[in-house]
């Protein structure tokens, strides 16, 4: 499996994961922790804010079940204000379709 920057991130810091190929469907993070067999909270999705101004778009990594605060995210950021894009203006950002943003990959937590 080719790496990509969530995994290149996740060995810099030596966080364990195990990564799993999918086929190219639309699944959310729920679906795919039924398919996997694993807890939803290992299961983790990518989720793209965009930045009231001109800024990059984020990407966000939250496990299965969680959404993103965006007020709190914003803070951590020094935004005013963040959005999420409709599906397809996240599919236009990053080139891939919704609720597959990282495409067929899907990445667990391994336990300590």
């Amino acid at each position: 499996m080719k790496p990509n920057n969530v995994t290149r991130m996740l060995d810099a810091h030596k966080i364990p994961y195990t990564a799993f190929e999918l086929e190219a469907e639309k699944l959310g993070a729920l679906e795919t922790s039924r398919r996997l067999g694993v807890p939803a909270e290992q299961v983790y999705k990518t989720i793209v804010v965009l930045r009231e101004g001109r800024g990059k778009p984020i990407l966000a990594l939250v496990s299965g079940p969680q959404e993103v605060d965006l007020k709190a995210l914003a803070k951590a950021v020094g935004e005013k204000k963040l959005t999420l894009p409709t599906e397809r203006e996240a599919e236009h950002l990053t080139g891939l379709q919704a609720g597959g943003i990282s495409r067929w990959r899907c990445l667990t937590a391994d336990s300590r």
